[in-house]
């Protein structure tokens, strides 16, 4: 397997803050040739640009990324970001964390997230 290059995650993420849509759609084919999925995980595997179209109309623009810490161990990356969303009162900074895996030109993304509706266990 191909090792995953640490600049080509961390492009997904400046294309974002950049407000590049275009970009962002880029970087993730640039990892995943043959397709990618997006799995929020718990839920079933979404066509990765459908579901990095959505992401970008609920939360575009309204919402900036910061990596905190990018682990990558030949083909497989997990990243530790936090998500700032604005609101009226402020920013809310809500944690993730990121996994990549790249087999075969393909790109399996996976996103242990909290909604801003959501609770999670802080311990």
């Amino acid at each position: 397997m191909t090792p995953i290059n640490p600049a080509a995650i961390r492009a997904i993420y400046e294309r974002w803050n950049e407000g590049d849509i275009e970009g962002v759609h880029a970087a993730f084919k640039a990892l995943g040739p043959d397709g990618y999925t997006v799995e929020y995980v718990g839920e079933t595997p979404l066509d990765g640009p459908a579901a990095v179209t959505d992401m970008w109309d609920t939360y575009g623009g309204a919402c900036t990324v910061d990596i905190v810490h990018l682990l990558v161990n030949g083909a497989e990356a997990a990243a530790l970001v936090h998500n700032n969303v604005k609101a009226q009162d402020g920013v809310t900074t809500l944690p993730s964390i990121e996994t990549y895996r790249v087999d075969n030109g393909r790109l399996f993304v996976r996103y242990f997230h909290q909604t801003p509706e959501g609770t999670y266990l802080q311990g």
